[in-house]
């Protein structure tokens, strides 16, 4: 199977003040000529020279400055300006194996009506090390994942209030609560090359912790809900303790605010679509530990 599929897929990449890393994404690429639809690039206000990068090295990328750091919703003028039939989403510092895209590539080809083909994210690829076949997705990464544009227009973008973390699973729920499905290639590899990069570990464990209870209190089945939050409150109280923090305690009263101020969906997942998922309720405890 030939990469052709692919010039039915647009690429929206989100960046912020890593030019070296969005450098090399793009020329990953363009390594074997112009295969793509198009590619976007959704840059934070950078600040290091990125954009003039772009438009001097790459100047058929189109760049939409999307007016400040707006974290993860910088994905969504990108999502919205994709006239693809497919979005592959990266990071600045992701690139696709494009070795490994010829299972996905066949499966482009001949239709498939899932919202998002999961994509395994790894460090590195070996083909012995990956396995073949479609199964049902248990969640995504924004930094390596296909999204089906009738999806993207049908559910929307990313939610406004996340900022950081859990996008990906709020959107997910919206698209099951929809009627989509999610599937997922292992043998479809992302590298993830994990540019270091000066954050706040406070910053993260708040939004990680405040949009995690979000999620719990706007999708979960209502036979898991109440032991579900009784077992992540006494977490906030607990690593609280442990870590010396009041971090976890704001995200707490944040969701409070959020919750009375947003509308709650018209249903919740059922207890299937909710494993599916597979949130992680001590992620947001391990940036402060």
């Amino acid at each position: 199977m030939s990469l052709d599929p692919l010039k039915r897929v647009s690429v929206v990449i989100l960046s912020y003040n890593r030019r070296p890393e969005l450098e090399r994404t793009l020329r990953e690429l363009f390594g074997r000529g112009d295969i793509w639809h198009e590619v976007i690039v959704c840059d934070n206000a950078s600040t290091d020279g990125s954009r003039q990068m772009i438009r001097e090295k790459f100047p058929h990328v189109k760049c939409i400055n999307t007016g400040g750091n707006i974290g993860v919703l910088g994905w969504n003028p990108g999502y919205e300006a994709a006239s693809g039939d497919w979005v592959l989403s990266l990071d600045d510092d992701s690139h696709p194996a494009l070795d490994s895209f010829h299972s996905v590539c066949e499966t482009i080809e001949r239709g498939c009506d899932a919202a998002a083909i999961a994509l395994s994210i790894r460090r590195d690829w070996h083909p012995k090390d990956m396995p073949n076949g479609e199964a049902p997705a248990q969640g995504f990464s924004s930094a390596g994942v296909l999204l089906n544009r009738l999806a993207i227009a049908d559910v929307g973008g990313y939610d406004p209030e996340l900022f950081l973390f859990t996008n990906e699973m709020h959107w997910s729920a919206r698209a099951l609560l929809a009627g989509w499905r999610l599937v997922k290639f292992d043998s479809a590899c992302v590298i993830h090359r994990s540019a270091p990069l000066q954050r706040s570990s406070r910053r993260h464990a708040f939004y990680y912790c405040r949009n995690m209870l979000l999620f719990l209190l706007r999708y979960a089945p209502i036979s898991q809900l109440r032991p579900l939050l009784t077992a992540y409150t006494t977490n906030i109280y607990l690593y609280s303790i442990l870590h010396r923090t009041t971090t976890y305690l704001r995200a707490l009263r944040e969701t409070g605010k959020l919750a009375q101020n947003s509308t709650r969906p018209a249903k919740r997942l059922t207890e299937e679509q909710f494993a599916q998922i597979r949130p992680d309720w001590r992620g947001p405890f391990a940036y402060l530990g």
